[in-house]
């Protein structure tokens, strides 16, 4: 007998470990903790994540192949099988099919929304993913031709449930405010599921990077700064205190178009917003508070910063005045005009005796549109003691105190001499400065952005402090995307996607946050933060992020959505969409519309292929009223308007491995039975059959025993004659 090669040796022994009772509990055992893991994670994150984290990640596929491949070693391996082993066969073929089912499922399966309006209908599901498209347009003789325009993709795109900073990643410097606190999730190893982060695509001079990404965002106007104002001791508040919230971004300037600026009246006083565009301006804004000790008088107190020096002057004493020189300056000015009732005051300025005129305007209750003299390098400020306003007056905004808040170039360095107001020095980031009113004295400073507080006004009950929120930096005008925690309850379609984009054109590139197109329940052209093009040398290129889509064959027209609400409160108690299938060409697939509830969904198969669909009531969007921003929007080609507005959100699923799970699942049954009820009577195995010289031995005993008893019985007195 010649021994086996060692490559046959080895493979012999694999296949016996594979078939192994060990490798199975072992198997097992991991995907039972995997199965508890993932109870915990989807109670806690939610379906998506636990798809994200554990069903859809290939080390869980890996197991499961596992497991199937011991499944079939240990079934192949006792080949020849007895009949007595048919249950045993039986029940790994059904897990088998099972796991199959399992994997089709996993694969194929579809979990989609369709949100539909009253009266509308639709075919198409979107699910809970999305994916990137560019259309490539020519410029020059073929610029606007259809036919001209390319589309690239859908670029697929693996984002994950979380923002990604909650991985660990860090965002972008400025893409979130100060005060901002990051979750960082690290109790279950998110950061090792893969993500698509970095180069994307990459093709015919066209790239596409992803830089970050917010699972749910909101937009907001930038630059701008959202406070806080109270108290944590405010008498008669307990513990908690009180506090205001004020949120000011920039708006249009009624008297100057160029000039940018929110104001608004709180408590106490008055809280101002505005730009400055020059670290001069900027260290003017600091440096040009009043000195109490010289009073105010009746008109008010001038000063004039140059150079970064601040000189201070009674209003009064300067009106009616010739030319003067500053001291220690060769800036000569003039006071030319003075008007009482809006505490402005008008100057010419000159730098040097032949030098040319530079008219200033300085206003006491609106520095925010003060003109400034910075060919000359003057900045003023007026400061006028209006008379107190009563406690009343100050809760109702009437007072005349004021907080200056402005957003500056540069970053504050601390001076030498602590005596000396605080110096901006240049840097590509932007401070947050502060003056604060409230006669007779100012305070200037640096505003922290960490939400450290300031002292803001003092009032009769309570010294009211400043805290900054979240301040928005930026150079003009723009929306800012900001992120949202996390809401494992929150449905798909209520969530705002935003990502962080390079995109590369012609070796031009642009980086821009980009939100993703929203699911709704009607079609409409992507917004100004929803697309963005890149103009290359002899084409441009427009990016969307749209969620993916998927035709189910049909459509599904919303007759009517009711929602009932519990009494007393707005708390829906049921809801459910009466809707009608109807075929690609209008004709109607039902007798009869059918209802869908919360907890009554409704089958339905697609007349063309075939796939059965399951619908569910899942959500609702609404109600909106005339005059609210979706009403006005869902609403604008109608030609009738209703009262209200609802949309109802379902669920379409479909799962190709039902009927392979099911039929899996009746096999692992019949299996058991068979092993366990049918063993002993129809599969038991059989008695050994005696050889042909022991029947023969067997049946001569026995027929000479049956003789002799025979004679016994016949001949009772046998044996006493024996005797």
């Amino acid at each position: 007998m010649t021994s086996q090669s060692n490559p046959v040796q080895a493979a012999l022994s694999i296949y016996r470990f594979l078939a192994s009772l060990k490798f199975a509990v072992v198997l097992i055992a991991l995907l039972a903790i995997v199965l508890g893991l993932g109870t915990f994670v989807e109670s806690a994150y939610g379906t998506e994540a636990v798809k994200f984290g554990i069903w859809n990640t290939w080390w869980f596929t890996l197991l499961n192949a596992l497991l199937a491949v011991s499944i079939f070693c240990a079934a192949a391996i006792r080949y020849p099988w007895k009949k007595h082993q048919t249950g045993f066969v039986i029940t790994h073929i059904g897990l088998l099919v099972l796991l199959t089912g399992c994997l089709l499922s996993q694969r194929g399966g579809v979990d989609a929304q369709i949100p539909l309006l009253e009266g509308e209908q639709g075919g198409k599901a979107y699910e809970d993913s999305q994916h990137f498209t560019l259309r490539v347009e020519p410029k020059g003789l073929l610029a606007g031709r259809t036919q001209s325009r390319t589309e690239v993709g859908p670029i697929l795109f693996r984002s994950g449930p979380f923002n990604w900073m909650e991985y660990g990643h860090q965002p972008a410097r400025n893409s979130l405010p100060a005060s901002q606190q990051i979750n960082h999730r690290y109790w279950f190893p998110w950061g090792l599921v893969p993500r698509d982060s970095g180069l994307l695509f990459a093709a015919d001079g066209i790239k596409l990077e992803i830089l970050d990404f917010y699972a749910d965002s909101t937009a907001a106007l930038a630059p701008s700064v959202k406070l806080r104002l109270g108290s944590d001791t405010f008498a008669g508040t307990g513990e908690r205190g009180m506090w205001m919230p004020v949120e000011l971004s920039w708006q249009p300037d009624p008297l100057r178009a160029t000039q940018m600026r929110h104001r608004a009246s709180v408590g106490g006083g008055t809280v101002v917003f505005w730009k400055i565009s020059s670290q001069a301006e900027g260290a003017s804004f600091l440096a040009g508070t009043p000195d109490p000790a010289l009073g105010y008088g009746e008109k008010g107190q001038l000063v004039l910063v140059a150079s970064e020096q601040a000189h201070r002057f009674l209003l009064d004493d300067l009106i009616g005045k010739e030319r003067f020189a500053i001291p220690g300056t060769d800036i000569f000015i003039a006071v030319t005009d003075f008007q009482a009732n809006l505490s402005a005051v008008r100057l010419s300025v000159r730098r040097g005796q032949e030098g040319r005129d530079e008219e200033m305007v300085v206003l006491a209750d609106l520095p925010e549109v003060t003109i400034h003299a910075p060919r000359a390098g003057v900045y003023g400020t007026l400061w006028v003691e209006h008379a107190a306003a009563d406690s009343a007056e100050r809760m109702q905004g009437k007072s005349r105190s004021r907080i200056d808040i402005v957003q500056a170039p540069g970053s504050l360095k601390p001076p030498a001499d602590r005596a000396k107001k605080p110096l901006l020095t240049p840097d590509p980031s932007h401070a947050l400065l502060y003056r604060r009113w409230q006669a007779p004295n100012a305070q200037s400073g640096l505003l922290p952005t960490d939400g450290s507080p300031v002292p803001a006004f003092a009032m009769p009950r309570a010294k009211l402090e400043l805290r900054v929120d979240r301040f928005l930096p930026a150079d003009k005008l723009e929306l800012a995307t900001l992120p949202l925690p996390f809401d494992k309850d929150k449905a798909a379609s209520a969530k705002r996607r935003a990502a962080k984009v390079r995109l590369t054109v012609d070796g031009k590139s642009e980086e821009f946050w980009l939100a993703g197109i929203p699911i709704a329940p009607i079609d409409e052209p992507a917004g100004p933060a929803e697309q963005h093009t890149v103009e290359g040398l002899s084409r441009s290129v427009t990016i969307n992020l749209l969620p993916d889509a998927i035709d189910i064959g049909f459509d599904v027209k919303l007759e009517n959505f009711e929602r009932r609400l519990d009494p007393g409160t707005s708390q829906a108690s049921h809801f459910s969409s009466l809707v009608e299938f109807v075929s690609s060409n209008g004709k109607s697939l039902v007798n009869h519309p059918v209802t869908i509830t919360m907890n009554a969904p409704v089958d339905f198969s697609d007349p063309l292929t075939g796939r059965s669909y399951r619908l569910f009531q899942e959500s609702f969007m609404g109600p909106w009223l005339p005059g609210d921003e979706l009403y006005e929007r869902f609403t604008k080609d109608r030609q009738e308007r209703p009262e209200k507005l609802e949309a109802s959100v379902l669920t379409v699923n479909y799962d190709p491995g039902r009927g392979v799970k099911y039929a899996g699942c009746g096999l692992i049954v019949a299996g058991i039975f068979t092993m366990f009820y049918m063993r002993a009577y129809f599969f038991g195995p059989r008695k050994k059959q005696l050889g042909a010289s022991s029947m023969a031995q067997s049946h001569s005993i026995e027929v000479s025993t049956s003789a002799d008893l025979r004679r016994l019985i016949q001949t009772p007195n046998a044996l006493s004659q024996t005797r």
